[in-house]
């Protein structure tokens, strides 16, 4: 598979299969993924892996916080729409007015359900960053995540990246060990994808390229 291929195919899935991921496999990716940019070579992020009965506490922990309703305090807070420019606004907007066609009446009961299950996912990886980080750190983090992506689309292996994986960081840092010097920033869910589920068949529209494109000779 190309690149651009990989590029084109690749999308959130909000439902996976109970179909396994080799771990070696796993670890080949990851290398791949370093293959990145990175500010003067700094290499700042670290990366956290939950599979097996790892994962499976952490998603029992998460369902059992959800259900008392207990408050998100993820490391890097979301921001409220309202606080996003009128653009993406209406981008989210337009995102969202979608849904209910594909779901129906009862697609926020249908996402909630996924998300606390953490779309069973068959692996999770968490990255980190230390914190202080700069935001050219930030932007490290980001092409590394997408190569995480493209790789394992290459490969095959199917994607999603959540707020719902990072919202109760205590979970995760005694689950999986991280210090309190470094701050949990994304999680990235990877499995098989279930054709069958409805909620994979959501999707999302991208503007047109003209309208964030200026080119200058």
């Amino acid at each position: 598979m190309e690149v651009k291929q990989a590029i084109q195919k690749r999308h959130s899935v909000r439902h996976f299969t109970d179909q396994k991921i080799d771990s070696k496999q796993l670890k080949e990716m990851i290398g791949i993924a370093q293959k990145a940019p990175s500010w003067v070579n700094s290499q700042p992020q670290k990366v956290y892996v939950a599979q097996g009965e790892t994962l499976e506490a952490i998603r029992k922990q998460q369902q059992e916080l959800a259900i008392t309703g207990a408050k998100t305090n993820s490391d890097i807070p979301p921001m409220s729409r309202k606080r996003w420019s009128e653009q993406a606004q209406k981008n989210m907007a337009e995102w969202s007015h979608g849904i209910p066609a594909v779901l129906g009446d009862n697609w926020q009961e249908t996402l909630g359900k996924e998300a606390s299950q953490l779309y069973n996912a068959q692996a999770v990886v968490y990255l980190t960053l230390p914190k202080g980080y700069t935001p050219w750190s930030l932007f490290d983090l980001g092409a590394f995540s997408q190569n995480i992506l493209l790789a394992t689309t290459e490969q095959g292996i199917d994607s999603i990246v959540a707020y719902n994986f990072v919202k109760y960081p205590q979970i995760l840092r005694e689950e999986l060990n991280i210090p309190s010097d470094e701050e949990i920033i994304v999680g990235i869910g990877l499995g098989f994808e279930d054709e069958q589920a409805q909620v994979n068949r959501i999707t999302s529209k991208r503007m047109d390229t003209e309208s964030i494109l200026k080119i200058k000779k």
